[in-house]
């Protein structure tokens, strides 16, 4: 499916989209993006976060901005930049974020480390995808866009409080930088870090450099075969290509038992691999989920109105499928999404926050992370860099009540 534009994808014949209610924010404290979540089996939501600007001190959030929190400013800078594990509970309104793993190997802001790209539970063990675990790569479309490269897979089997492979040595070793205003300097080149100590990424390069699990209800009780999928586009921001992967749900962290889609048939190798969707500029770091009560796939991706800059704002796009590798319908496309200054990103719908019969739920995503505005004004990543929520209604096209 390749199309210049999502508004070109036929619109869905069977489902509308509406938003109900007022965006709801997380304590400002919880600053920090990304967001692939979870529904897991002992009922929490668990979720990556990239670029964490907070931290626990004495049983109390600390932003890393509060006067006193540290005696050096450059070491919370050092410190949370990176990718940590946490968690939300209850549901919005009366939700909150709690940090579970502090993953303290794991530095480098941005695309410099290692960042959050996928998380699923299946049979009471989390497995999260985390990608950049190479560092900095040039993106393969559009040189200002932000790349998405080098994802690997990670299982906690105690709720994200341990993980194997423990990983934060060999990134503490690969991507651990020295923080000035100026530059960053690395501790290896590039080279060095291809193969560290017989270690590289289950999936190198980008076109599988973001896998997002495909999420089927809580700790995967709506499976409906025995595969794990997962979906990635080919870099964080404005990429091309969505391609889909799937794997037997007992055999996730076994690289060698991953295939790819092709029309043709499930393939081993991502270079025989055909994208499920192809839009060139308009792919991000996705989210599907799929819905019982309706038996769809709900695709959601966004862009940038300019590659990795968010003073201009973000689009947001919808798409629906019987099929988990369509053909895609359009059920949602709003150009300005929400409002510019906002630039929100990262879309996802946690399906314990969904309500399979009235179809509503709330969309979680991320917002701006601080450039000037237009007018030159700074636009605080307090007020946005942070948990954003809101309701929202998927409709039948024969249902009478659809705008009401």
């Amino acid at each position: 499916m390749k199309y210049s534009h999502p508004a070109e994808i036929p619109m869905s014949k069977s489902l509308f989209f509406n938003w109900l209610g007022e965006r709801i924010i997380s304590d400002p404290r919880d600053a920090g993006d990304t967001h692939p979540q979870t529904w897991a089996d002992d009922d929490d939501i668990y979720v990556g976060t990239g670029d964490p600007n907070w931290f626990e001190k004495d049983g109390e959030k600390i932003h890393f901005t509060t006067p006193g929190a540290y005696d050096n400013p450059a070491d919370a800078l050092q410190k949370m930049r990176g990718q940590v594990v946490e968690k939300f509970t209850g549901t919005p309104p009366d939700f909150a974020l709690h940090r579970v793993n502090d993953m303290p190997g794991h530095t480098g802001f941005g695309g410099n480390g290692g960042k959050p790209c996928g998380m699923i539970c299946v049979d009471g063990v989390l497995y999260y995808a985390i990608q950049n675990l190479l560092g900095w790569k040039t993106p393969p479309h559009r040189i200002n866009s932000q790349h998405g490269s080098d994802a690997t897979i990670v299982c906690s089997g105690d709720h994200g409080k341990t993980w194997e492979p423990d990983l934060n040595e060999i990134q503490a070793d690969l991507c651990a930088e020295q923080w000035s205003e100026e530059k960053k300097i690395w501790l290896t080149t590039e080279e060095q870090r291809e193969s560290y100590k017989g270690w590289k990424p289950m999936f190198p390069g980008a076109d599988f450099g973001g896998p997002s699990f495909v999420q089927f209800g809580r700790n995967n009780q709506d499976a409906v075969d025995g595969y794990v999928y997962a979906v990635s586009s080919d870099q964080w921001d404005n990429g091309q290509y969505l391609r889909l992967g799937r794997v037997p749900k007992d055999s996730i962290m076994n690289r060698d038992k991953w295939e790819f889609y092709s029309p043709d048939g499930w393939v081993k190798s991502l270079d025989d691999s055909t994208p499920i969707l192809d839009i060139e500029g308009h792919i991000s770091l996705p989210e599907m989920v799929y819905i019982h009560a309706l038996k769809k796939y709900i695709l959601l991706t966004w862009a940038l109105h300019n590659d990795f800059y968010t003073p201009t704002g973000s689009e947001l796009t919808i798409l629906e499928s019987d099929n988990i590798w369509g053909p895609f319908s359009l059920v949602h496309y709003e150009w300005m999404w929400d409002r510019r200054e906002l630039c929100a990103y990262t879309p996802r719908i946690p399906l314990k926050w969904f309500n399979q019969n009235t179809l509503e739920g709330y969309m979680l995503h991320s917002g701006n992370w601080g450039y000037t505005a237009l007018d030159g004004s700074w636009v605080s990543f307090v007020e946005y860099y942070r948990p954003h929520v809101k309701k929202f209604k998927f409709s039948l096209r024969d249902d009478p009540k659809k705008n009401q």
